[in-house]
């Protein structure tokens, strides 16, 4: 199950907001378990109270395409986090044999708690704290523990969480679309990651260079850009509303790791990693394999109006690495490429017109569809080698290539009568048929 893009807690760290004992009452959430790791929370390597392996290296603004990045400070502002999220990723040491032998009643473990830093980003001698945002970031390991209830829990959620919250300006983001952020983490070399979602836009998370060994864990650098993204909410990912009460605007992503059971959606071909699925929808679920589409199957839901009754327009944004590229469809990127996306809707409605841009970036290709309705739509999104026209034998930095939208017949439902005994019911579907106990008359 996807968690919901921009939860409350990312928007501004729950810990603000709610009283410590309000997270003991409520499962959902890092589950503290003797001799597991645990699930923590991401600050500057410069400080890194916990001596957490992974660690925040450095954050850059850049205010528009073009502009020089402006390196971030962090300031004294330390904003704590969920009492069970840890400042590094050690397991709770286990109570020790004599504290076992006596057979005492075992304390609740808990640990150090995590923070997060107030990053500033000074313009040479000019310091303003406009521009101030916390950088929510997180690591999950493997085998740490999350619950979303107290009987549901999985160990298989190795997974980096990385949101930017504005601390001074609340409107930020929405004052400024084209901002873009790149944080750059030191990470365990053996976290490979295989999929990125989220809500935000212009996303690239790379891996970056190898650095020193922690202890004994080898570390690379993970690169993550991304950029603000409006979102229209209203009501629940079970009941989503008509129209929307409010617009968000945030930027925040979740990168999967290989052993994260969400990666293995993707089929073989997700575990090559790369593949990143964004959009401005209030919710998802997480990118499957469609195999006898050979496609990527996205389901969105978002409200279909805007707070102010006009039609909210859907946003979709899919990189695809080369290697993923070549597995799933079998097309070379360094021919001529085209992209598709066929969509469709839960309730049969025909899907409004959307527009579908495709373009080589370095060693990637980047798929943006725009235009579509909500609320619930479906999209299937492939690629295929054009044959149509002879491939160039040069290749530049950046090759736009054909695209195309294939738009799905609105699927036709039917209404039967059902008896039983002297009650009668009426059921509507594309296949109805009764319920138990039922004839149809």
């Amino acid at each position: 199950m996807r968690k919901l893009a921009l939860l409350v807690s990312l928007l501004f760290p729950a810990s603000l907001l709610f009283p410590a004992q309000a997270f003991a009452e409520d499962p959902h959430g890092p589950k503290l378990i003797f001799g597991a790791p645990v699930r923590h929370t991401l600050t500057s390597c410069s400080t890194n109270p916990g001596q957490a392996v992974a660690c925040i290296q450095s954050v850059t603004l850049t205010p528009k395409s073009g502009d020089a990045p402006i390196i971030g400070v962090i300031t004294d502002l330390k904003v704590p986090g969920d009492p069970r999220m840890a400042d590094s990723e050690r397991p709770i040491p286990k109570p020790d044999t004599a504290t076992l032998a006596l057979g005492s009643v075992l304390p609740e473990p808990t640990v150090s708690r995590g923070f997060y830093n107030e990053w500033t980003f000074p313009e040479g001698k000019v310091t303003t704290s406009a521009n101030n945002v916390v950088i929510v970031a997180e690591l999950q390991p493997y085998k740490a523990t999350w619950c979303w209830a107290a009987d549901v829990c999985n160990d298989r959620r190795e997974e980096f969480s990385l949101a930017i919250n504005p601390s001074k300006d609340k409107d930020l983001l929405k004052n400024n679309p084209n901002y873009s952020f790149t944080v750059t983490i030191r990470a365990p070399k053996s976290f490979e990651f295989g999929e990125v979602s989220g809500s935000a836009k212009e996303v690239i998370v790379k891996y970056g260079k190898d650095l020193q060994t922690v202890g004994s864990v080898a570390t690379r650098e993970i690169i993550a850009t991304l950029s603000p993204i409006a979102t229209a909410r209203g009501g629940t990912p079970t009941q989503m509303a008509e129209k929307a009460t409010t617009i968000s605007y945030g930027a925040n992503i979740w990168i999967y790791g290989q052993n994260n059971g969400i990666v293995d959606g993707l089929g073989p071909c997700g575990k090559i990693g790369g593949v990143q699925v964004v959009s401005n929808a209030m919710h998802s679920l997480d990118p499957s394999w469609d195999k006898t589409e050979e496609a990527i199957v996205v389901r969105l839901s978002t409200p279909h109006l805007l707070p102010d009754g006009s039609v909210n327009v859907g946003y979709l944004e899919i990189r695809m690495p080369r290697a993923a590229a070549l597995c799933m469809w079998r097309v070379d990127l360094d021919g001529n490429i085209k992209a598709s996306v066929a969509i469709s809707y839960e309730d049969g409605s025909a899907p409004t017109v959307a527009t579908v841009s495709g373009k080589r970036i370095g060693d990637d290709y980047l798929i943006v569809s725009a235009g579509f309705h909500y609320s619930s739509p479906t999209l299937r999104v492939k690629l295929t080698q054009n044959t149509a026209t002879q491939a160039q034998t040069t290749v530049t930095e950046t090759q736009t290539t054909s695209t195309e939208v294939q738009k799905i017949a609105p699927v036709k439902k039917m209404t039967i009568k059902c008896q039983k005994g002297t009650l009668t019911k009426k059921v509507t579907a594309v296949k109805p048929a009764c319920p138990s106990g039922y004839k149809k008359i």
